[in-house]
């Protein structure tokens, strides 16, 4: 019986549409827009925050760090915290009684892999022999880890992504047991991994941990990227609460601050959270979830302005629901059947909505594919269940939201009022008060959406506009790896850096040469320091800034002038003299208008305080820190990296083109320079800085573009719904105007009334919209600071631009009815039912 009653009004609410083709078109686009868009991004979410890892009880997974209590978000690793050392790791997998299994590892790293004399780099992971137990993943063929091949010394053993042991070993299935070379040194194939597997990130291969890089004891300085901490990671035993889990972390952390007071005193708390969170990071969170937000407030615009539509229909259909009512029909039959309308629209509006998510995000993760950087590899965007879920329930919420208010005012009109020729109740009032109530929140819900979608855009766009202080296009540069098998020490380390440098700069195609520990021109290194005759009470007290190792004709390859004294020379070395050039905002700070000139600095080391470094030269600034990290200042310095002590693994070469030449065409010249001294050796990441710094923020501009989609969108359907809500209150008041008219009222006062009226619902929509989103604002500045880069939330120029935008908007929409409102016949209007 239900049945068949919900089946008769879904037959005659298609009636009604399919007569209604103007509403219908419109109000299934519009619902369409907003639900396709959410849907959309929360096929986002659900890649990245909600479905996870598809092992054995993931909720197990949890990350583990040490945490400063008094450092800030940046130092702490945005909550996730760190483990200083490989010996903070052993001691606390030594006393941990909360986990079954923990492990260590290095992800994203350099692996140079030599098969059939032919080297190539690839991004790997450096694991401790419990990794693949933990997360209950083993290979389908060959062996995992044990601890034997962990140990420093034994035998170098590799175990193969299924990516590339098909695209670089032709799927061998005899690849077991074969050798090649990892990073210079003799190693056997001992596993494949299974197809799409790349734990933790996206690693190609995976080697043992402390074969590669043995631990070492606290104390030691290892700067940038040769680092030598693990990430650690743990699986909860059964019955132990995240919070149980934190406890103990907490009590150990003190326990090693207790028992190390130089390397670890302000290390006394901990955290220990879902895997999945220490791997997405607050930030990523944070901007994913705002996204979101904004989405859903497009899908409210949306269903306000279909249920600006539906009242609209309501008044046109005022007679026939009258006589619906006339003829025996109930106040719940006439309801029903308008929610079944809107129902119908709202399923017409998913099913279009859902092939606009499937368009947006099959763009979404073509965009993505072609993204520089490989994105965690459990990253999924597809339309799943949860999704399709989702997308269900916000289609009732649409339904419920744009059909019920106009279906139960319509149904509460009186009958006999509404046969009367002219006669209009109390429901005419009350739906024109409710329009402009809507229409009040859609343009504060659109002035909200814009200013937070303006803030996130200029956030971005200063990244995207920051001066590094050099011309990036003008060098070439590319990054090279030094391994222990080939370069066992750290004299032949800095002998082939010599030995480079030199031939770099007697090869034709090079108008100078030079070499960087800096990351692809884009991260230096950072961390606290010493300046001589400043007095530091605690170890907190020290400063934190920048600092980079750089060769001699570092800056001059950049096309820099030393300011004031002179330049590294290859010469210079830590074992003899060790020296700093610092930056002009360096010397300002600590000196002023004196020189800095025979002043000294050094990078602090609670462990093992390092040696002072004489200050010889003066720089112009240079952006060190790179597009992320608003908080460190610019002061920074510059240490020798030719004679450095201990000798870096990993440095960035950098080129200048000779006049006349592009800098971006000196890739194969470059290649072939290093070839020429190790044949052995691969080069990667290359490129001008000009394109590093594009590749690094390329997830920024998507996110960039989304939010203006979003922002323009919400636009569009706001003047949609203030035109259709302004023609709709002209029509309802054309008697009124009528009668005015008759009565002496000119077409200039008709006129304004109608503008009068857009523009109080415009300044208080904007009033609520900007005050309430300023608010939010204020009230969540300190989570902001990780999202937005070097924006005022408060910035009044955001504020008035969205303001005047909307005014622009406002204005627009109401001229047209406000004129047709001035060319009313009295007349005609006196006879207007």
């Amino acid at each position: 019986m239900i049945l068949d009653s919900f089946r008769q009004d879904v037959r005659v609410g298609l009636r009604m549409l399919f007569k209604e083709k103007a509403f219908c078109f419109l109000a299934v686009l519009v619902l369409g827009l907003g639900i396709g868009g959410a849907t959309t991004q929360f096929t986002v979410v659900n890649a990245i925050m909600l479905r996870g890892f598809s092992f054995p009880h993931p909720e197990q997974l949890v990350g583990v760090g040490l945490i400063d209590p008094k450092a800030t978000d940046q130092v702490n690793n945005f909550g996730a915290g760190q483990i200083p050392t490989a010996q903070d790791y052993e001691d606390i997998k030594a006393a941990q009684k909360s986990f079954t299994m923990m492990a260590g590892y290095l992800s994203g790293s350099t692996i140079n892999l030599t098969y059939k004399n032919t080297p190539q780099r690839y991004t790997g992971g450096y694991v401790t022999e419990d990794m693949f137990k933990i997360v209950g993943v083993s290979p389908v063929m060959g062996r995992d880890f044990n601890a034997e091949d962990n140990k420093p010394g034994a035998e170098k053993t590799v175990i193969l992504g299924d990516e590339i042991w098909r695209r670089d070993f032709n799927a061998d299935p005899n690849i077991l047991g074969q050798s090649v070379r990892v990073n210079s040194k003799a190693a056997t194939i001992i596993g494949v991994m299974p197809p799409g597997f790349k734990f933790p990130f996206s690693e190609e291969l995976w080697t043992p941990l402390y074969n590669e890089f043995p631990p070492t004891p606290r104390g030691g300085l290892f700067l940038g990227a040769n680092n030598r901490a693990p990430a650690v990671l743990g699986r909860l035993k059964p019955g132990v609460t995240l919070d149980q889990a934190n406890a103990e972390m907490i009590a150990i952390a003190r326990h090693l601050a207790e028992d190390n007071p130089k390397t670890n005193q302000n290390f006394t708390s901990a955290s220990v959270q879902p895997l999945l969170n220490a791997f997405t990071g607050v930030q990523l969170r944070q901007i994913v979830w705002a996204m979101l937000a904004a989405v859903i407030l497009v899908l409210l615009i949306a269903c306000v302005n279909v249920m600006n539509m539906q009242f609209g229909r309501a008044a046109l259909r005022a007679k026939e629901l009258a006589i619906r009512g006339a003829l025996g029909a109930t106040r719940w039959r006439l309801v029903r059947q308008m929610l079944t309308e809107s129902f119908v629209v709202a399923v017409f509006g998913t099913v279009a909505g859902v092939l606009i998510a499937y368009w947006g995000v099959d763009l979404l993760a073509r965009a993505i594919k072609a993204a520089p950087f490989p994105l965690p590899y459990w990253w999924q965007f597809t339309i799943d269940g949860r999704v399709l879920t989702f997308t269900l329930v916000i289609t009732l919420i649409a339904t419920v939201a744009s059909g019920l208010v106009p279906a139960f005012l319509s149904s509460r009109g009186s009958a006999a009022e509404i046969l009367k020729e002219g006669g209009r109740g109390n429901t005419s009032r009350l739906v024109n008060l409710i329009t402009r109530v809507l229409v009040v929140g859609q343009i504060a819900l659109t002035a909200a959406l814009l200013i937070a979608a303006t803030l996130q855009i200029k956030s971005i766009r200063n990244q995207t506009k920051l001066d590094y202080g050099y011309d990036e296009n003008g060098v070439y540069a590319a990054r090279m790896a030094l391994m222990e098998g080939a370069y066992p020490t750290e004299d032949s380390r800095r002998d082939f850096f010599m030995r480079a440098v030199r031939a770099l700069r007697a090869n034709s195609q090079f108008e100078s040469a030079a070499m960087t520990d800096r990351f692809r021109m884009t991260f230096a290194g950072g961390g606290q320091y010493e300046v001589d005759g400043q007095n530091y009470l605690t170890d907190r007290d020290r400063p934190r800034g920048n600092f980079e190792s750089v060769s001699d004709n570092y800056f001059l390859t950049l096309g820099l002038k030393v300011l004031e004294g002179r330049d590294f020379t290859i010469d210079d070395s830590d074992t003899k003299q060790p020296v700093a050039i610092v930056n002009t905002s360096f010397a300002r700070k600590y000196w002023g208008n004196q020189s800095a000139l025979g002043h000294q600095v050094r990078v602090f080391n609670p462990g093992q305080p390092t040696a002072w470094r004489t200050i010889v030269g003066v720089v112009p600034d240079m952006l060190m820190q790179g597009p992320f990290d608003q908080q460190t200042e610019a002061a920074g310095f510059y240490m020798p990296l030719l004679g450095a002590t201990p000798a870096t693994q990993f440095c960035t070469i950098l080129v200048r083109p000779r006049a006349g030449q592009r800098a971006e065409t000196l890739g194969p010249a470059l290649s072939r320079a290093v070839a020429d001294l190790d044949s052995n050796l691969p080069t990667y990441f290359p490129g001008t800085p000009a394109a590093f710094h594009k590749e690094i923020l390329s997830g920024n501009r998507l996110i960039a573009t989304l939010f203006t989609i979003f922002g323009i969108v919400a636009f569009i359907l706001s003047a949609v719904g203030l035109y259709g809500v302004m023609s709709f209150s002209v029509n309802q008041r054309t008697q009124e105007f009528g009668i005015r008219m008759a009565l002496g009222a000119d077409a200039k006062r008709i006129f304004r009334m109608v503008m009068t009226q857009g523009a109080w619902q415009l300044g208080i929509g904007l009033v609520i919209g900007a005050g309430g989103i300023a608010l939010l604002l204020g009230v969540a500045s300190a989570a902001l600071k990780n999202i937005l880069f070097k924006v005022n939330v408060f910035d009044p120029s955001i504020y008035f631009a969205v303001a005047g935008l909307l005014t622009l908007v406002a204005a627009a929409s109401c001229l047209v009815p406000a004129r047709r409102a001035t060319r009313v016949d009295p007349m005609i209007a006196l006879r207007y039912e």
